[in-house]
């Protein structure tokens, strides 16, 4: 797995292009010439400091307040993850990162996904769902020039649309933690928004534990904190009142005045006790597929492969020198036909359907874990 250290993104206030890293605003800060890429910089952040790198002064549990633990120097990751048809355009990106609050030593993993994908837009302002044209700058998941691949694009117009409903008690996401020597030690469901009489709008995650939230590996009580960006929007920033239509945006996801903070991306943070694996250490945290009920693509779930993120580009600048996610004229399966389900494989970008693994050879439909 391809690793690069977190640096300044280009996160003013969040707006831009979802099938791109370019990035407008005076304060933009491009890659390194010799390719570093800082993690992508998804629209739709809005003012809050949301977007910025997990290493800002940032506390992820409130709207913009500073944070409480320190990052521990050079422990800062990221990986991009891409689709079996699309190897140039991010579909999410992890970052994760050693703290220290309060003396106790945790590890901070933030899963951030594609608005193309899923968002928090729904109601009467939803964006991208269905009912009127698609947005132009939608990643086009066959590639440059070439058409999409099954389960592969947005969903057609008409789409039946998205509700604040569809979000409550069906999202999650899934994450594997391993220790220094690769064996895998915490593996769990993060529930993205339930009902919760506890928080002030009446919703909120319930981590772990509640909701779509579930252990499957590990100790629970490991797992000191979780939010999602949905929770901070409706309690954190205040905006409580958004439990049926969301703060109205544009295909850009410009900030709203009555709603500036708003966080239209779909993001889930977790805090880990790093005790939790023991004398090896922390080694990494991964995800395997990316999921939303619904989606705007035809298939909910959809199998992701790690890899290095894109350069960030400004908006009037070349892109820089360096590897991005791959060759834009490049195919799924490395130039080769791709294989349908039941076809030989011997790695996910072998199979044309993104909702397709390999498994034992095979390309095969994912099935989410229980």
């Amino acid at each position: 797995m391809s690793l690069a250290i977190v640096g300044s993104a280009c996160t003013v206030l969040g707006t831009g292009d979802a099938g791109s890293n370019m990035v407008s605003g005076g304060d933009c800060t491009p890659s390194d010439e010799g390719g570093s890429a800082p993690a992508p910089s998804f629209p739709g952040s809005g003012t809050s400091g949301a977007g910025e790198p997990i290493t800002a002064d940032l506390d992820s549990l409130s709207c913009g307040a500073s944070r409480l633990g320190t990052p521990v120097d050079e422990t800062a990751q990221v990986d991009c993850y891409y689709t079996n048809s699309n190897p140039t355009t991010p579909m999410a990106f992890v970052e994760r990162v050693v703290e220290i609050a309060e003396s106790e030593e945790l590890v901070h993993v933030r899963l951030t996904l594609n608005p193309a994908f899923v968002d928090n837009t729904y109601g009467e302002t939803a964006i991208g769902w269905g009912g009127e044209a698609q947005p132009e700058q939608q990643p086009a998941p066959g590639g440059p020039g070439q058409p999409p691949a099954p389960g592969g694009g947005p969903k057609p117009k008409g789409h039946k649309g998205h509700t604040f409903k569809d979000l409550v008690g069906s999202d999650k996401a899934q994450f594997q933690l391993t220790d220094g020597k690769g064996e895998l030690v915490l593996d769990f469901f993060v529930d993205y928004v339930s009902a919760d009489e506890a928080k002030p709008s009446g919703y909120g995650s319930l981590g772990v534990l509640g909701g779509e939230g579930k252990m499957l590996l590990g100790d629970a009580g490991a797992v000191v904190a979780a939010t999602t960006s949905l929770d901070r929007d409706l309690n954190a920033c205040g905006y409580g009142a958004y439990v049926v239509d969301s703060p109205e945006t544009d295909e850009s996801y410009t900030p709203n005045p009555q709603a500036p903070g708003w966080d239209y991306r779909v993001v889930y943070d977790v805090w880990v006790s790093a005790s939790a694996f023991g004398a090896a250490g922390f080694g990494d945290a991964t995800i395997s597929y990316v999921h939303a009920s619904p989606s705007k693509y035809p298939s909910d779930t959809l199998t992701v492969t790690p890899g290095p993120c894109p350069p960030t580009t400004c908006e009037g600048e070349d892109p820089p020198a360096g590897e991005g996610g791959g060759d834009p004229g490049e195919e799924p399966g490395g130039g080769e036909e791709c294989k349908d389900s039941g076809g030989e494989c011997t790695a996910n970008a072998d199979c044309c359907w993104d909702s397709d693994v390999c498994l034992g050879g095979v390309c095969q439909p994912f099935d989410v874990p229980q």
